[in-house]
C-alpha cells in the first residue's frame, strides 16, 4: 500500500517531474495484474514491456523496494542492458521502508548504473548516520498517511478486544496466553486473511492493539488514530525517541509480560483511556499526514534531498 501511494501521487506530480509514470512488477516475479487485497484500479505493468514500447527516453527513474536492490541489479546488468541504452540517464531511488530489510543489499553497487538516491518512511533512520552508512543521498519522504484517514472515537464505542498483529515472535505465544488466563472475557483477535477493508474496520472498533512487528507500524498508528490504545516494545529502530515516554510502549518484551494485563485493566476507564491515548496520538500526528508526504514527495522530484 505505501508503494502504491507513491505511485498514485506521483502520477498527481506530473506538472512537478514532466514524466510519466507506471506501477510495474519486480523484473522476474510472475505475472499479475493488480494488487487484490486493498481497494483500488491500479495495474501492475511488465516493466520490460513497458520499456520496449519506449521509442525514445531522455530520462528513466526506477523505484526499488529496499529488498530487491540486488535482484535488479543483477537484472541491470543483464536483461536490462539492451533496454536501457535508450536512456541517457537512468536514476535508480531505493525505497527504504523499513531498516532491517535492507542488510546485505549494496545500495552501493547500483552506482554503476546510474545516479542513486534512498527514501525512507520511518523518521528514525532519515539521519546522516544512515546516510554515511548507505554511502548514497538519503531523502525523508515518510507514509501516506495521518489522522485524516481515520474517523476517531471514543472509549464508550469501542469492542473489548485487542487486535494482534500477524507478526512471528518467540515470546507471542507466552504474552498471548497470559493475557487469555488473566482476563479470560477480554476477546483476542489475531489478523490473518483480512481483506484491507476488513482490517481498518476492525482496527476503528477494537479498544486495544498489540504489535509484534517493528513497533511503529500500521498495527500500532492505525488504531491510534482511530482512539484506540495500542502496545508495543520500543524498538529504536523505528520509534522515534519521543515514543518511549508512551505508558504503553515498553522497554523490553519482559516488561510488557510483566505489566500489559495490570495495564489492560488500570486503563480500561474512560479517563485513564483517553489520558493515555492521547500522548501516542499527539506524537503520530506530528510524524505523520497526508500533505507532509505529498511535499517529500515533491522535494525529491525537484532534487532538494534531505541529505544529499
Amino acid at each position: 500500500m505505501s508503494i502504491n501511494s507513491i505511485y498514485r501521487e506521483s502520477v498527481a506530480m506530473e506538472p512537478v517531474h514532466h514524466a510519466k509514470v507506471a506501477l510495474c512488477a519486480v523484473p522476474g516475479d510472475p505475472p499479475f495484474l493488480k494488487y487484490s487485497w486493498f481497494e483500488n484500479r491500479d495495474y501492475v505493468l511488465d516493466l520490460e514491456a513497458v520499456l520496449r514500447r519506449c521509442s525514445h527516453l531522455d530520462y528513466l527513474q526506477l523505484h526499488i523496494p529496499e529488498y530487491q536492490v540486488n535482484r535488479v541489479s543483477n537484472w541491470l546488468a543483464g536483461p536490462a542492458q539492451r533496454l536501457l541504452a535508450k536512456a541517457p540517464e537512468l536514476h535508480l531511488n531505493v525505497m527504504l521502508q523499513n531498516i532491517d530489510l535492507i542488510q546485505g543489499e549494496d545500495l552501493a553497487g547500483l552506482k554503476r548504473f546510474g545516479t542513486v538516491t534512498c527514501t525512507t518512511a520511518h523518521e528514525a533512520y532519515t539521519n546522516a548516520e544512515t546516510r554515511g552508512r548507505l554511502g548514497v543521498t538519503l531523502h525523508r519522504l515518510s507514509i501516506c498517511n495521518g489522522p485524516e484517514f481515520h474517523t476517531r472515537s471514543g472509549y464508550h464505542d469501542k469492542e473489548y478486544t485487542l487486535m494482534v498483529s500477524h507478526d512471528e515472535h518467540p515470546l507471542k505465544d507466552l504474552v498471548l496466553s497470559k493475557i487469555e488466563a488473566e482476563l479470560p472475557k477480554l476477546r483476542i483477535q489475531i489478523v490473518r486473511d483480512l481483506f484491507y477493508g476488513d482490517y481498518a474496520k476492525l482496527a476503528a472498533r477494537v479498544k486495544w492493539s498489540l504489535t509484534f512487528g517493528e513497533g511503529l507500524d500500521a498495527y500500532f498508528v492505525d488504531p491510534v488514530f482511530s482512539g484506540g490504545i495500542s502496545f508495543a516494545v520500543f524498538n529504536d529502530r523505528f520509534f522515534t525517541p519521543g515514543f518511549a515516554n508512551v505508558e504503553t510502549v515498553y522497554p523490553s518484551w519482559e516488561v510488557l509480560i510483566d505489566r500489559i494485563t495490570d495495564d489492560l485493566q488500570r486503563l480500561d476507564e474512560p479517563v485513564a483511556y483517553e489520558r493515555c491515548r492521547r500522548l501516542p496520538y499527539d506524537l503520530l500526528a506530528d510524524l505523520y499526514s497526508t500533505e507532509r508526504f505529498r511535499e517529500n514527495l515533491r522535494m525529491f522530484y525537484r532534487g532538494k534531498y534531505t541529505f544529499p
